[in-house]
């Protein structure tokens, strides 16, 4: 398994569900994908609660983030048509108004390494992958290996 950045990849994951679509075992399928979901899901929720404890622009703009259900990968997005400000809530600034102020109530720019912040990038979302990331990737891993041992025991 290799981690880097913010994507984990299982090796021979997309083989593995291939494996199971000629071998017919859509149960196991499934639960490939719902294991997908539960490790996105976990994410976001965490990423709620961190944002829960900032400004309420933030805890609102986390209301926003969802997991995705595919069978090769998991994902969280964030944002919608009713949350448009949910990137400048987790990402912060860099336009001040003439006073100096960051603009429309954002925080300070964190949105890559260019800008000064060595801390990594974002507010909520981003932070809860670095604290948290390990974590769900071990216990994505272990449901994973845990369903290849059930579809193809030795």
């Amino acid at each position: 398994m290799a981690v880097e950045g913010l994507a984990g990849n299982i090796e021979g994951l997309s083989q593995f569900t291939r494996a199971l679509a000629r071998a017919g075992a859509d149960g196991v399928r499934q639960e490939v994908k719902e294991a997908n979901f539960q490790a996105a899901d976990k994410l976001a929720d965490a990423a709620r609660e961190k944002a829960s404890g900032l400004s309420r622009q933030q805890a609102s703009a986390a209301q926003s983030l969802r997991a995705t259900k595919t069978q090769n990968y998991a994902a969280v997005r964030l944002g919608s048509k009713r949350k448009s400000f949910a990137l400048g809530a987790e990402f912060g600034s860099v336009r001040r108004t003439r006073a100096g102020r960051i603009a429309r109530g954002f925080q300070e720019w964190r949105g890559n390494q260019f800008s000064g912040w060595s801390g990594g990038p974002g507010y909520f979302l981003h932070p809860t992958i670095r604290e948290k990331g390990d974590q769900l990737i071990a216990e994505y891993r272990n449901n994973i290996d845990r369903l290849m041992a059930e579809a193809f025991p030795e």
